[in-house]
C-alpha cells in the first residue's frame, strides 16, 4: 500500500504521525508542511497528477481549507482515500466532510494529531494496539502537544521527547523513533543512554538561552492585552513561554517572532488571554493557549514591520 502523508513540520506531534505511518505501511512518502503552505503543497501533487498514484492520502495535525476540501469531496478518485486528522479549534468549521476528523478532546483528554491518527490506525488494524511502546509514544506526544504534561500530569518525559526532537531535527527524529518503535526488544518506551545524553545537553542549552531572550522583551498593547514581544529562534518558543509563566512576567501573552521559520508564535502567559483570537486577527490560527501566524516575505526583509501589523 502506497501512502502520501502531509504533516506538521514544527513539533513532535507532526513528526509522530510520520513515525506511525512508517510503522503501519510499507511505502510512505511524507511531506513536512508549515500550517500556512499546506494548500500549496497539496496543489503540487494535484497539478502533476501524482496524487492519484497513492492508495491513501493523509493530512495530520494541519487544517485543510476551501477550496481544497470541496475539490477532494467532488473527486470520485480521491474522496474515499483521503483523510484529515486535526485537533485545532480554528479548523472546526471545516469538520463537515466524511473524510475529516477534527476533535478537540475526548475521554482521554485533549487530543493531538498523533493521538487521532493512532486511533485510526489501531481501529483499522494497521497497527497492533497491544504494542505498549507505540501506545506510550503516542500518549507522550499527546501530553506534550496539549501541555497536559505540565498542567495535569507533572511528567517531564513528554518534554524530554521534544528536547530530543530539537536535538536531532525532523528527519533524524522520524528515523530514530521508527527504529526504536519497530524493535520488539523494546517492550516499553524508554530513552537510550545516547538519547539521554542529547536531552541533557539540550536542557543545558535551553537554560542558557532563556534568560538572555527574556532580557530583550518589548512590550506593546495588542487587542486590549499586554504582549511581550521577542525575536527568537523557533525551537525555544514553548520553553520561553513557560519561563515567562514561571517567573510571573508582566504580560498577558507572548508574541514570539521567528524570522528563521517565517512564523509568529502566540502563547498565553495569563489565563485571560485567548491567543487564538489574536492569531486569527493576524491572519493565523491555532488553539486558545497556543497559536501562530505567518510572516510575509516583506516583513522578513524589514523585521521592524512585524511590530506594526497589529490591528
Amino acid at each position: 500500500m502506497k501512502i502520501l502523508l502531509f504533516t506538521h513540520k514544527s513539533d513532535i506531534d507532526g513528526m509522530g504521525n510520520a513515525v506511525l505511518a512508517k510503522l503501519a505501511f510499507e511505502e510512505v512518502d511524507y511531506v513536512l508542511c508549515e500550517t500556512f503552505n499546506l494548500q500549496n503543497e497539496i496543489a503540487k501533487y494535484y497539478d502533476d497528477g501524482s496524487i492519484y498514484n497513492y492508495d491513501k492520502i493523509f493530512v495530520t495535525d494541519l487544517w485543510l481549507e476551501e477550496p481544497t476540501l470541496s475539490k477532494v469531496a467532488n473527486d470520485e478518485q480521491l474522496k474515499d482515500k483521503f483523510f484529515v486528522f486535526d485537533h485545532h479549534k480554528s479548523s472546526l468549521e471545516f469538520n463537515k466532510y466524511p473524510f475529516t476528523t477534527i476533535r478537540i478532546s475526548d475521554e482521554q483528554g485533549l487530543c493531538s494529531g498523533t493521538s487521532l491518527f493512532y486511533e485510526y490506525l489501531i481501529t483499522n488494524s494497521f497497527i497492533d494496539g497491544t504494542i505498549r511502546r507505540i501506545k506510550e509514544f503516542s500518549e507522550l506526544t499527546r501530553k506534550y502537544d496539549t501541555w497536559e504534561w505540565k498542567t495535569k500530569y507533572n511528567d517531564e518525559m513528554p518534554h524530554e521527547l521534544t528536547l530530543l526532537f530539537d536535538s536531532v531535527g525532523c528527519d533524524g527524529y522520524i528515523k530514530l523513533m521508527f527504529e526504536k518503535l519497530r524493535n520488539p526488544a523494546n517492550e516499553d518506551f524508554q530513552f537510550s543512554e545516547l538519547e539521554r545524553m542529547l536531552i541533557d545537553n539540550k536542557i543545558g542549552q535551553v537554560q542558557e538561552k532563556l534568560p538572555n531572550y527574556a532580557k530583550k522583551v518589548y512590550y506593546k498593547e495588542i487587542l486590549g492585552l499586554k504582549a511581550g514581544i521577542v525575536f527568537i529562534d523557533y525551537e525555544y518558543r514553548n520553553d520561553l513561554a513557560q519561563y515567562f509563566r514561571q517567573y510571573n512576567f508582566d504580560m498577558d501573552f507572548a508574541m514570539l517572532i521567528s524570522l528563521d521559520y517565517g512564523t509568529i508564535s502566540y502563547r498565553n502567559v495569563k489565563d485571560n488571554a485567548n491567543v487564538r483570537l489574536i492569531a486569527e486577527a493576524m491572519g493565523g490560527k491555532g488553539h486558545d493557549k497556543a497559536a501562530s501566524s505567518p510572516i510575509s516575505e516583506e516583513q522578513k526583509k524589514e523585521p521592524i514591520k512585524v511590530l506594526t501589523i497589529q490591528k
